[in-house]
């Protein structure tokens, strides 16, 4: 295509391990960019590995483009432990300017990819954007102090491996479900955590938690030692499925 002159770069979105992203670009050095999923509340989380991901694509010397730096629009209204700390750091900022220039301090990052709803959200992206500066120590100390409120909040500890899923009779979709229930629990975003349930279960063809037998095949191969039946079983409550 680009002998053709039909495109100019080439690259590709990611959105799976760094191993296979390093094995990737390793097989494929003509791969000019790579897009990947980096917010500050997914930075370490392990079940995306945001960070790895990007120093696997900076160590082949690859830019970056950065998709989901609010995570759907969660960020921009983050729990309240995490609103007050950016309150009392810039009373004035959004919450969202936070996690967009969080993405964007980022060396090697070409763009970021920002989805707006309305005037008002295109003109605060624009306000902190158009002479965009580095963060400044105290305000990268902000960010890893909101970074470390999240880390207290009890999440269900999914790393997606989906052994579970490999060996579940039923075919439920244990981790889509579980990504659902850590959205519910840290924005309280009902809307939110049901159209990930409904795009990770039944939009990959897996089945609702309520179909649990509770059979505990999937307890004896979780590595995380989750007490699966049990938290499927909130799931189906919380979720209302």
């Amino acid at each position: 295509m680009k002998a053709q002159g039909k495109i100019k770069h080439a690259g590709f979105s990611f959105h799976s391990t760094p191993e296979e992203l390093d094995e990737i670009l390793t097989k494929h050095p003509e791969m000019e960019f790579v897009q990947l999923q980096i917010n500050y509340a997914d930075w370490e989380n392990p079940a995306i590995k945001s960070k790895e991901c990007y120093e696997v694509a900076r160590k082949h010397g690859k830019p970056v483009i950065i998709m989901e730096p609010v995570k759907g629009g969660m960020l921009s209204n983050p729990p309240d432990k995490v609103k007050e700390v950016f309150d009392k750091a810039n009373p004035g900022a959004s919450y969202a300017s936070w996690a967009i220039k969080f993405a964007a301090n980022l060396d090697g990052v070409i763009t970021v990819l920002s989805g707006m709803s309305n005037i008002e959200q295109m003109e605060d992206n624009i306000s902190y954007m158009k002479d965009f500066t580095k963060l400044s120590e105290e305000e990268i100390k902000t960010i890893k102090e909101a970074q470390d409120i999240l880390k207290t909040i009890p999440l269900i500890p999914c790393t997606t491996c989906n052994y579970c899923a490999k060996v579940c009779p039923m075919k439920i979709g244990i981790s889509g479900t579980f990504t659902a229930m850590n959205i519910l629990t840290l924005y309280k975003d009902m809307a939110g955590a049901k159209h990930q349930e409904n795009w990770l279960v039944s939009g990959h063809g897996l089945k609702s938690a309520k179909e649990c037998i509770k059979c505990g095949k999937c307890e004896q191969v979780c590595p995380q030692h989750i007490k699966i039946r049990e938290e499927l079983e909130k799931a189906v409550k919380a979720l209302e499925l």
